[in-house]
């Protein structure tokens, strides 16, 4: 009997050891956890409610009486999130076809579209009104039997707000000018598009920061606020109607950006953002987030993938905040199906394979690179070869050479040396520049750039972007944070001919922000107002 309780008390001693030793590792990596912070994504529904509610007010209103193409029903902005916009909505006997215009204050500056499709009900879009304006509006309904019927609206707008940015125009040639608006995207402001003329034709008062871009499914991928941070991605369309909205916490994180610098979808559809994990480093880890139910699917941080002591021991530009990587862009390589990425602090433009992170090559500055490290770095031809320092908005061209072996790469080279790069011409200037890449021979060299003949007063310490423009071959570079002579703060977006002229057919400047207030416009982009194919209907119809 005494054997038998020896025993059990043994065991109970055992298992009691085990038990404190497996709740103190869990603690342990709770502390641990808490620590590095707490990660959520989810996807939110609150916004999608909130335009349910606004879709059955009109819904409720249309059913009150008969609308119809000389008598319908305007509903301006009718998300209350597009000021510039609203949305039509009548009946018809016969079924037609409807075109919609939006005179402009000259020839040039007139806003169509045709909504292909012959329809009796009729829900349209109206994009492109002027601000603290009355707007005339056309629309024209043709049947198959080419019967034209039209008519003429007035639309009134409320200004701008007191503190909107004020866009300069510079410089039009339309003639010479790819299709669209210019949609000037902030760091932390209103984005906006304006026309041909510097007019504003669209803006959001949704806070935006640096991530505004149509995706293939002709929606937007767009960053706003969610408990006053910039961690909310919503899928939303011109006029507002958001259709997925995801937000990501970080618990022990206190900046203003959670998701920070971009974001694209994937060829699966999920999105990719730029994000922190958490820990003492930030602005170095992607998240991959499921496009239907919100949940983190992956993620991929680059203290994984370089070297340990570029960011144990990194002290340039916010080093006190653990800023050793900034990345700043991702696009996604479809020939290859990999992913280039862009760091300012280690002036660096790299592409690798997502998920693993597999590097393909490196093209940066070869000082400060470990021994495994130098098979990825690309060897530069010419004499008058630069690396990128401290660079921004990068993307893969369309084909330029014919060459299987090649890729040309587009990218905002800032010109200052943070981490490598050339001190002796560091902060000289600011320049768009087109490298060619031999990916079987690992070379690099340069094959167009602007912005060097412009000199310091094109200069841009922070942020900029540059784009092809696939119409023209005109490159659209925006330098966000340059400086005139007395000191004051501009962005300068401008659009060259891709050419060795390098004509400038479009120039804009905008002011109205301050040295460090965050609202220099970090992305310039030229698209059309109307996305190709658009079949807009609420969805709220009972």
């Amino acid at each position: 009997m005494k054997k038998i309780v020896i025993g059990a008390l043994c065991g109970a001693v055992v298992i009691g050891a085990i038990l404190f030793f497996t709740m103190k590792e869990e603690d342990q990596q709770e502390n641990q956890q808490e620590a590095e912070g707490k990660r959520t994504v989810s996807a939110d529904m609150e916004m999608i409610k909130e335009q349910a509610s606004l879709e059955k007010v009109i819904s409720t209103t249309y059913k009150q009486r008969d609308y119809n193409l000389q008598d319908p029903l305007v509903i301006p902005d009718p998300y209350g999130v597009a000021p510039l916009t609203a949305l039509l909505k009548f009946e018809t006997e016969k079924a037609i076809e409807i075109t919609v215009t939006v005179k402009g204050k000259d020839a040039t500056a007139d806003i169509t579209k045709t909504f292909s499709g012959y329809e009796t009900s009729h829900e349209i879009p109206v994009l492109g009104l002027y601000p603290d304006y009355a707007n005339t509006v056309i629309i024209k309904g043709e049947s198959e039997d080419g019967t034209v019927s039209e008519k003429k609206l007035t639309i009134n707008t409320e200004p701008l707000p007191d503190d909107f940015l004020t866009t300069e125009l510079i410089e039009s040639n339309p003639k010479k000018m790819e299709n669209g608006l210019t949609f000037l995207i902030p760091s932390s402001e209103s984005p906006y598009g304006v026309d041909s003329n510097g007019d504003v034709r669209w803006y959001s008062t949704l806070p935006n920061s640096h991530i505004m871009k149509r995706m293939e499914n002709n929606n937007l991928l767009y960053l706003t606020e969610k408990t006053d941070k910039y961690n909310q991605i919503l899928e939303m369309d011109m006029l507002g109607q958001v259709f997925h909205s995801y937000v990501v916490t970080v618990s022990n994180y206190e900046g203003w950006g959670i998701i920070h610098h971009d974001a694209i979808a994937l060829p699966n559809g999920n999105i990719l953002a730029t994000a922190h994990d958490g820990t003492e480093y930030i602005e170095d880890e992607m998240i991959e987030i499921d496009r239907e139910s919100g949940e983190l699917v992956d993620q991929l941080n680059l203290r994984k993938i370089l070297p340990e002591d570029f960011y144990q021991e990194y002290d340039g530009p916010s080093a006190d905040d653990g800023d050793w990587f900034h990345q700043n862009a991702i696009w996604y390589d479809e020939s290859e199906g990999d992913i280039l990425i862009s760091s300012r602090h280690q002036s660096l433009i790299m592409e690798m394979s997502y998920p693993e992170g597999e590097i393909d090559y490196i093209l940066a500055a070869h000082e400060g690179w470990p021994e495994d490290y130098q098979k990825y770095l690309l060897e530069p031809i010419g004499e008058d070869f630069k690396f990128p320092g401290g660079p921004h908005s990068v993307m893969v061209l369309p084909d330029q050479d014919s060459n299987e072996a090649t890729k040309d790469i587009l990218l905002f080279d800032n010109n200052i040396a943070v981490t490598r790069g050339d001190e002796s011409v560091s902060e000289e200037y600011s320049r768009g520049v087109q490298y060619r890449i031999n990916t079987e021979e690992m070379t690099v060299k340069e094959i167009w750039a602007y912005g060097k003949e412009r000199g310091e007063s094109f200069f841009s310490k922070y942020v900029s972007d540059v784009n092809h423009l696939s119409e023209t071959g005109n490159r659209l570079l925006t330098s966000g944070y340059t400086q005139t002579e007395d000191g004051k703060m501009r962005s300068i977006v401008v659009e060259v001919t891709g050419d060795e002229a390098n004509e400038v057919v479009y120039e804009l400047k905008v002011t109205g922000f301050k040295e460090g207030d965050h609202r220099q416009i970090y992305r310039g982009v030229r698209m059309p107002l109307y996305p190709e194919k658009w079949n807009f209907n609420l969805k709220q119809t009972d």
